[in-house]
């Protein structure tokens, strides 16, 4: 009988294979960059290990994008095709798959929850159940499910530094930042590569505008993220948000193509549309263009990549951010047909992917669209109805007030004072401290 690296039983014969899962399943928890080398090594070594296939299947799913479908697809074929070797673990981890392929994200995490009910420090678990409600805009929940689990985990119990990431990023996605600095600094105390610890701390001081704080913890740490994966090029933009508060302008353009996403990077030539880069990149030339900076000709750099994917209806958060590039590459065609897109995907099936297209997904991408055509006052009338909403879009505060900056703008833009104090007021609401001094706001306040 084999075990994986936390202790749970796994269907294997072959002690090298288990080695190599185990070191991939470790390399995606931790959010290194050679996870999946490792697990093609695994499913090399033994036909038929289940984890393994298993975990590239959910790898390539995280990744929000159409073109994986095919290949998931075909992992989920070898896996029911070996699931009669499979523990419950393993069949439990597979259901959730197919429900969250299937964009049934609540389902994917009622699944894991079961997981979690019965194995507390299941760190995978955890991570992935994480994952699904972040991009479900589900934040009470994430942190209901880490929260219970803490009367199991102890700093004996590997994975510890981890786990208090996942719970720092958990408190801080609900509001409760006292808890979620605390656990993520401990978390890089015990863990100074722990990225998501770094990334949670780093959330908290920007909802609390503490912005030379913020400042001072990432470059303390950055040296620190050699190994991991597209999550250092989003701590780095995480660093840009801090720089646009001290109107740094210039650092913020330097480090978009050195940093943020640096196109000779072997992470960018890996995987030049890796999703969160093209949000880290767009997200920024737009709040950089909403403070009156010229980004010149920085959209060119993400043009034929957005182009390609119109068709792309996993992710809303994704869309409106490739929308953001189309129209401003003066692609509006191709933006056009994107919600196009969206839309006729919003009239399919159900499950809350689906719902968040719906609700609230085909509203933002229009109203970015919109504001890139200066339709200001449409702006207003697209946003205004859904932002109570917005958190179905998936993606964290921090990311979505990119749509408050546009919102605000527009409406500052038409004259509608009223609506400004309203949509400040709501930012409050949301948990954002000291709406009035941030740099955007301070000048429609």
């Amino acid at each position: 009988m084999y075990y994986d690296s936390r202790g749970h039983e796994i269907t294997a014969t072959d002690n090298k294979a288990v080695a190599a899962c185990n070191a991939g399943v470790e390399s995606y928890i931790r959010f290194r960059a050679d996870a999946m080398g490792y697990l093609d090594d695994a499913i090399a070594l033994e036909e038929g290990f289940v984890l393994p296939l298993l975990m590239k299947a959910w790898m390539l799913h995280s990744a929000r994008n159409a073109k994986y479908a095919p290949k998931i697809a075909e992992l989920v074929g070898q896996i029911e095709s070996n699931s009669g070797e499979a523990n419950s673990r393993e069949n439990d981890l597979l259901a959730a798959l197919k429900f969250a392929f299937k964009g049934h994200g609540i389902e994917a995490v009622t699944v894991l929850e079961g997981i979690l009910n019965r194995h507390p420090t299941d760190l995978l678990s955890h991570r992935l159940a994480q994952f699904e409600l972040f991009w479900n805009g589900r934040s009470r929940w994430m942190k209901d499910l880490t929260e219970t689990a803490v009367p199991d985990w102890s700093e004996e119990i590997p994975g510890y530094a981890t786990f208090l990431a996942c719970r720092a990023f958990a408190n801080e996605e609900a509001g409760f930042y006292e808890e979620a600095e605390r656990c993520g600094r401990q978390s890089v105390e015990l863990d100074c590569t722990e990225v998501w610890g770094a990334h949670s701390v780093a959330h908290v001081m920007l909802m609390k505008a503490r912005v030379h704080d913020g400042i001072a913890w990432l470059d303390g740490l950055k040296e620190n993220w050699i190994q991991a994966n597209q999550m250092r090029h989003h701590l780095w933009w995480h660093y840009c948000l801090f720089l646009l508060e001290v109107e740094d302008h210039e650092r913020v353009l330097s480090l978009l193509t050195t940093e943020v996403r640096n196109p000779e990077s072997p992470l960018v030539i890996a995987l030049p549309d890796a999703a969160i880069d093209i949000q880290n990149f767009s997200s920024l030339l737009i709040r950089l263009e909403l403070r009156g900076i010229d980004v010149g000709d920085h959209w060119q750099a993400l043009a034929n990549i957005c182009a390609d994917r119109i068709d792309n209806c996993t992710n809303p958060f994704s869309n409106f951010h490739d929308i953001m590039v189309l129209a401003a590459t003066g692609q509006f065609d191709k933006a056009e047909a994107m919600l196009a897109n969206m839309e006729s995907f919003s009239l399919e099936g159900e499950g809350s992917l689906v719902t968040a297209y719906r609700t609230v997904g085909l509203s933002a991408g229009r109203a970015v669209l919109s504001h890139r055509r200066r339709d200001y006052a449409r702006v207003v009338e697209l946003l205004s109805g859904v932002r109570h909403d917005l958190s179905l879009l998936g993606g964290s505060h921090a990311q979505r007030d990119v749509l408050f900056q546009i919102l605000t703008d527009a409406a500052y833009r038409t004259g509608n004072n009223d609506k400004v104090t309203i949509f400040l007021n709501d930012l409050r609401r949301i948990g954002f401290d000291s709406v009035e001094s941030r740099s955007l706001y301070r000048g429609v306040a």
